[in-house]
């Protein structure tokens, strides 16, 4: 019986390394193709997708003089850290109050959160930018980011809301005795306790943000204010070689993976206690 069990025990954990194994390669396989693309001459795409034909290694190097590459990831960097910090400031405020305070209307007030989100962006981005253009926000960095903040703002609410859940009251009514303020309980005392959750929500954020393609491109018109997403799609646009297009895609996607092995431990921590709370 012993043995039937670990070879069905065995059999099983097979299956799943190669069903891994198959993913694996399945979601690699654009990548290879497109640093070998990056690497060949036009006219000689297509030819072999398994090795580079002629290095160009140059690529790499003239993409940030040929074209305002080094803008466009500027401008990137800037959306994606801005979202990311005013997401996880005013997710917090906001989730503290759904965890801790009673008051009229605080179901229907989550459920309309979440219903926000049930919105395409498509639908409410003419709105958004009359709003803004007539703030004095059209073509700025700041535009992008309230854009952005505002209508990604409900993840990082309830995933902040489902840690605070967790933490104990008992700790901010000891404060709260010894003189401490609700904001300063929130700042010394639920924030650090919730650091996975904070993390969680500042990757997921940085992550919307990086990745945003459709208000930079309504609500910008500089160079210098046109993030990857929208440069990339201009190259194409404006027939650049096929190389340097692929070359571009990769170098957008490096600062996401980087900030994905740096937070990856909270990241999985933080969705799994959030979804389980």
């Amino acid at each position: 019986m012993k043995t039937k069990s670990r070879r069905r025990k065995n059999g099983v954990l097979t299956i799943r390394y190669v069903l891994i194994f198959l993913w694996l390669i399945f979601t690699l396989i654009p990548l290879y193709t497109a640093f070998v693309a990056s690497l060949t001459r036009y006219e000689n795409l297509g030819k072999t997708f398994l090795f580079p034909v002629d290095f160009e290694w140059h690529n790499y190097i003239d993409i940030f003089t040929r074209i305002p590459y080094g803008s466009y990831f500027k401008a990137t960097l800037l959306y994606a850290v801005g979202t990311s910090l005013v997401s996880v400031v005013f997710a917090a405020f906001a989730a503290y109050g759904l965890s801790r305070f009673r008051f009229r209307g605080k179901m229907f007030y989550t459920g309309f959160i979440f219903i926000t989100q049930l919105l395409p962006q498509v639908v409410i981005v003419v709105p958004v930018f009359m709003l803004l253009k007539s703030m004095g926000l059209y073509d700025s960095y700041l535009g992008v980011v309230i854009a952005v903040t505002a209508t990604s703002m409900a993840f990082p609410i309830l995933l902040l809301r489902s840690f605070f859940d967790g933490l104990p009251v008992a700790l901010e009514e000891a404060a709260s005795i010894d003189g401490c303020s609700r904001l300063g309980i929130l700042v010394r005392i639920v924030v650090p306790l919730a650091a996975p959750g904070m993390a969680t929500a500042f990757a997921l954020s940085f992550f919307t943000g990086w990745g945003q393609y459709l208000y930079p491109l309504v609500l910008t018109r500089s160079a210098d204010k046109t993030p990857l997403t929208v440069g990339i799609s201009r190259m194409i646009d404006n027939q650049t070689p096929w190389e340097m297009v692929m070359t571009g895609t990769l170098l957008s996607i490096i600062p996401a993976v980087v900030i994905y092995l740096f937070v990856q431990k909270f990241l999985v921590k933080g969705l799994t206690v959030g979804g389980v709370k």
